[in-house]
This record gives C-alpha cells, structure tokens and sequence, in this order.
C-alpha cells in the first residue's frame, strides 16, 4: 500500500519529526508512505486531459498513490490547488476540512457557534476599546495576535496597565486583538489522541513551575485519565469540526466542566506513547490503510462542509 503526506512538515519544520515518525511506521509495517512538500509541486495544465498528467513533482509526474493525505494550512492555497486538481483527475484524495486554525479570531467564532465550550474571546481592533470590556475580563488573562500558534505574540498580563500597553504593541501588525480568560486551574491541561473519530488514548499533563499551559514535551507529570462523558464530546466534537484521520485536542478540566484550548494537526507523540505504552503511530498508519480502500478516486468526502467551515 502507498500512501502520498502532501505536506509542508517537511525535514526543516519543526513538526516533521511526526510525519517522518508515521513513515518509519508505514515502512516497518511493508508499506510505503512518501513525503512530498508541494512547495516542490509545479501544476501545468494543457487542453488533452487524457494525454498530460498536470501535477509535476520535480519534473516528473506525480506518483501514483492508493491515499493521498493532504495536511494543509486554511490560507495555503498552492497545496489547495494542488490537492483539488488530483481529486480532478481521479486521484484517491482525502481533504480535511479547510478551518483556520492558526486564525485564532475565526476559530473563537467556530467555537461559539457550534456551542463547543472555549475560553471567553473579545476582539478589539485598537487599543481604546479595552475600556468597554475591562469591567468583564478576569486578571490575569491571555492577549494575542489574530493568527500564530504555539505561544507566537501570546502574552499572559496581570492587570489593566499591563494590558494597555500590550494592546498598542499588538495593534502594531494592523490586525484585530483578542483577549482571552485563562480559567483555572493553571499549568495542566488535557491531551486527547483522536484517531478515525474515536479517542484513542488520553493523557493528563503538569507543566514545569512557572508555566501557565503545558509544553509540547518535558512536562513534570504525564498521567492516563479516562475522559468523562462530557469531555469526550467536546474532544470529537473538535476533532470533527477539523475533519482529518487524526488529531489531537487540548482541553481544560475546569469547575464549570471542559473547556476547549487547541487542536493540533501533528501532535507530538512522546509523551502519549509513554503514558500510554502504545504505537499511535502504527495505529495511525494502521487507520490510513484502511481509509486506503474506502476513498474512490475522484471523490470529496468532506466537500460538503469543507467551504462553509471557515465561514
């Protein structure tokens, strides 16, 4: 079996060591996953459909594949391109939807309006405008960007000085702000593996003293938890408004029940493996082969929701 990563996690990001991991996978299992970065994909288009193969990868055709996996940012649109016009020539191609997840504003508006529980989000677009939220926001709490993940201008401030001034530097890219609650309890949260829409294992994590959320590895405690009822909703319901094989979700335990933090597309692996003493990475593989033979060519299995997500 061949499954084709469109995907720009390639050897120089710093997530490709979970595309890479997945390949290892494939190959000790006897199959073959190829890694292919569309930045090295050209698309050249000619009137004999039937004659001329469009998508190029290096000068040569585009390998044959039975799944290909794009793993595409929202506003990526040359991997879009490329993805949509294998599907056009009867390639097996599975999209996950098209959400923005590094556009933190979008995503607080996705959040609200599928009634997925998430931390209070105000948007302002100048620093003025504080003062009409300032009697609602709790202290200490998040300021940030309208795009960027993994802690990208994310500042955690104390107090309404505080915030003033960190409002004028955010405002300084040109786009909105947002300031968000930072529930408790602080420096722990919850990571869940969804695998084929079914949580395949999940993990309480205790950051290091003087961190506010966990870090991506190197926590001080990693335990197994049973997710509740409730909590399991939460997490598929994150994971389906993402739309990929796999993924993983951050949630909160909180007093008033779980609360959504993140979805991450190439979740690092250590630490669930460890806690877990199992291969998510072979169950991955394990889930695409069986996607493998379910995917016709041609076929958009998302492409009803895919437009409408970021909307």
């Amino acid at each position: 079996m061949h499954i084709v990563f469109l995907t720009r996690f390639h050897s120089n990001h710093t997530q490709s060591g979970f595309i890479t991991r997945l390949a290892a996978e494939a190959s000790a299992m006897g199959h073959k996953l190829t890694i292919i970065n569309p930045a090295e994909i050209i698309l050249q288009f000619s009137g004999d459909r039937a004659a001329d193969f469009p998508v190029r990868w290096n000068s040569i055709p585009f390998p044959d594949a039975d799944l290909i996996l794009p793993s595409a940012r929202w506003d990526d649109n040359h991997t879009w391109q490329i993805a949509e016009t294998l599907q056009a020539w009867n390639r097996p191609v599975m999209l996950h939807n098209r959400v923005p997840l590094g556009d933190q504003v979008t995503m607080a508006r996705l959040f609200a309006r599928r009634e997925i529980p998430a931390p209070r989000t105000w948007v302002l677009s100048q620093p003025a405008q504080l003062a009409i939220v300032l009697t609602e926001i709790t202290f200490p709490c998040i300021m940030r960007s309208r795009y960027g993940g993994s802690g990208r201008r994310l500042a955690v401030v104390q107090h309404s000085g505080e915030a003033f001034t960190q409002a004028q530097e955010l405002c300084k890219t040109g786009q909105p702000f947002m300031i968000q609650d930072l529930p408790l309890p602080q420096g722990e949260d919850v990571r869940a593996m969804v695998i084929g829409n079914k949580v395949a294992f999940a993990i309480h994590r205790k950051a290091p003293d003087g961190f506010v959320r966990p870090r991506e590895s190197g926590n001080a405690t990693i335990t197994p938890i049973e997710l509740s009822p409730e909590e399991n909703k939460v997490v598929l319901a994150a994971a389906q408004l993402y739309g990929a094989p796999f993924c993983s979700v951050g949630l909160l335990r909180t007093e008033y029940g779980p609360m959504l933090l993140e979805v991450a597309r190439a979740p690092t692996l250590e630490e669930l493996e460890s806690a877990s003493e199992m291969n998510l990475a072979r169950a991955i593989v394990e889930h695409l082969i069986t996607l493998a033979g379910k995917v016709s060519p041609g076929v958009v299995p998302l492409a009803g929701t895919r437009s409408s997500s970021a909307s």
